[in-house]
């Protein structure tokens, strides 16, 4: 069986080759490889990583948000006190 940092580069190295259906075909292609506690360990370190990218988008839409909020502040205040 794979050790987890393994498992972890061949995602890696199947994500940069594919993406979308292909990827998770190209997943499940390489899991039938694998016995059940690889395949367990496998789906362990794919949660991890679309959790991972799961919270990267969030902080990102988050983010988005604040610069809006900020910029939105500056456009009130610009309309209270315009420039004589």
């Amino acid at each position: 069986m794979p050790t987890r940092d393994e498992l972890e580069r061949r995602v890696d190295e199947l994500a940069e080759q594919y993406d979308g259906a292909e990827f998770a075909e190209a997943v499940r292609a390489y899991s039938e490889t694998l016995d059940d506690a690889g395949r367990a360990e496998l789906k362990a370190v794919l949660l991890l990583k679309a959790r991972a990218f799961e919270d990267a988008v969030s902080e990102r839409f988050e983010a988005k948000g604040w610069f809006r909020r900020q910029f939105g502040r500056i456009g009130d205040f610009e309309r209270r006190n315009p420039e004589p």
